[in-house]
């Protein structure tokens, strides 16, 4: 039986160590199937692949096969960082102006990114074939696994989309009602699908029956996807330029904001709830600086200046004397993962549904077809300017700190995170074990914080007129931080964040 998650944190599975490789995931059953294939002398890149392939079997509200995916690679040899992603793309006859009604139909149907992507990146960096790849998550689906809390509550938040349609009632409510706690879930349709593709690669996805499949579903809905969308559509792969850190570190990440929140953290040289929470402030109104909608991407060198040191000189003061200024964020389903090889690779990223959970209900051969957030023309929230999902901090071209996160809170968790350990001399393992705040959830405009922080720092933050919504320990909406810090004599030491339950492990 695929190995299960846990009802409550193991502390083996929080903090880990080893000298050779290393993976953090947020589900017991990835990382294994990532750690036997580093064993079996897989790269990092193999390693993702394999245990972001299980996940989308096993945490299906936060992944699919249909979705997006970004990872960044590290190589130890040119000290250098590529990003390959795929966000999925919308179908050239798709407007993006849909009312209500449409925002619930096949309009919300876009090309997949996650394949693509995946195939892209393991052309560059995999060593082992990728039909092996899938093996794990072929056998999670077709034999099954067993239900955990966690994913039965998301599953029954979001439980109206789930079986709306005949292929979602099969594998959701397999004896007419929904799946429970401790059930074997099986998803003979996906295992089916995950074969096909372990034995053609993306073709079959993007140009052969599958593609057919998914196309004639959206259109049968009332969508605009075309088979020559799906052919056409695109990964990008982007070398990343590293960006300064104080402190002698240099940040490699798709997310330039990490920059400006860490280099304001180091001159703010405090710790305290409040400071933080209005960094996080501003350094987001400055990242919705001229952006009117969607993601906007500054070229290199203004991106740099944007985040940079003597930026954050120049921002301080309004951090420590402005008044709060709420921003708004919005719910994701996303899964997060960090790996280091033998080689010292390491590869750092996220694979989403970039959607409320099941989508709109639509489902192609056990493959969840999700509903992106950038689908529709006027975004409810708009993104700042480098946010993102995961980062690494290298000093003197050696890796200390990766992590990664998902969730609406990805941005604090990882902020918070490597300002702990890159600042503040706190181990990884205890970095995870603390108290956090993170992002509002929309409509509200009050960031959430964990109530273990204490009555007095609560008040303090209240006291200077900055809303809150207090919520339980251990919130998973506050994201799940998978990490891996670097010892200066070589030891790897893994974490994974108790909050969503996952396992770090190495050897």
């Amino acid at each position: 039986m695929v190995l299960s998650r846990p009802f409550r944190p193991v502390a083996g599975d929080v903090a880990a160590t080893g000298r050779k490789g290393m993976i953090s995931t947020s589900h017991p059953a990835a990382t294994q199937a990532g750690l036997a294939a580093l064993r079996r002398g897989g790269s990092a890149v193999d390693a993702y692949l394999a245990a972001a392939a299980v996940q989308t079997v096993v945490e299906p509200v936060m992944t699919t096969l249909a979705g997006t995916m970004m990872i960044s690679v590290f190589d130890p040899v040119t000290h250098r960082s590529h990003a390959i992603g795929h966000l999925g793309s919308i179908p050239e006859a798709e407007d993006g102006d849909l009312d209500a009604a449409a925002r619930l139909s096949g309009r919300t149907v876009v090309a997949p990114g996650w394949v693509r992507a995946a195939h892209t990146a393991w052309t560059r960096w995999g060593r082992l074939p990728w039909a092996e790849l899938f093996a794990e998550a072929l056998a999670a689906a077709r034999h099954g696994f067993v239900v955990d809390p966690l994913l039965w509550g998301w599953a029954f938040e979001y439980r109206t989309a789930a079986a709306r349609y005949p292929e979602g009632r099969e594998i959701w409510y397999p004896d007419g009602y929904m799946f429970s706690v401790g059930d074997v879930l099986r998803q003979p349709a996906l295992a089916r699908t995950i074969e096909q593709l372990a034995e053609q690669g993306p073709d079959y996805f993007y140009e052969g029956d599958f593609a057919k499949k998914y196309v004639e579903t959206a259109q049968r809905h009332g969508g605009r996807l075309t088979l020559d969308d799906m052919a056409a559509s695109q990964v990008t792969e982007t070398p990343l330029e590293p960006l300064e850190l104080l402190g002698g570190y240099e940040l490699h990440t798709t997310g330039s904001l990490f920059a400006l929140l860490l280099n304001l953290s180091a001159l703010a040289a405090t710790d305290d709830l409040y400071t933080r929470m209005r960094i996080i402030e501003e350094a987001w109104h400055h990242g919705l600086a001229d952006v009117k909608e969607g993601f906007r991407v500054r070229e290199p060198a203004e991106m740099a200046d944007a985040v940079s040191p003597e930026t954050a000189a120049r921002l301080l003061p309004q951090v420590l004397n402005g008044k709060p200024r709420p921003y708004e964020a919005m719910n994701l389903g996303t899964n997060a993962i960090v790996v280091v090889d033998e080689d010292g690779v390491v590869a750092h990223g996220t694979h989403s549904a970039t959607s409320t959970p099941f989508g709109v209900g639509l489902t192609v051969d056990g493959v969840i077809v999700p509903r992106p957030m950038f689908m529709c023309a006027d975004p409810v929230v708009p993104i700042p300017d480098g946010w993102s999902t995961s980062l690494l901090a290298v000093r003197n071209g050696q890796p200390v700190f990766a992590a990664s996160s998902p969730s609406i809170s990805a941005l604090q968790n990882i902020y918070q995170n490597a300002d702990n350990v890159l600042y503040r001399g706190v181990s990884a393992a205890e970095s995870v074990r603390r108290p956090l705040f993170g992002s509002a959830q929309y409509p509200s405009r009050m960031p959430m914080v964990e109530s273990t922080f204490g009555e007095d720092a609560i008040a303090e933050v209240e006291r200077r007129g900055l809303g809150i919504t207090r919520v339980s320990p251990w919130e998973p909406e506050m994201g799940s931080c998978q990490a891996v810090h670097f010892g200066a004599d070589g030891t790897l030491y893994g974490v994974a964040d108790p909050r969503r339950l996952g396992r770090a492990a190495g050897y």
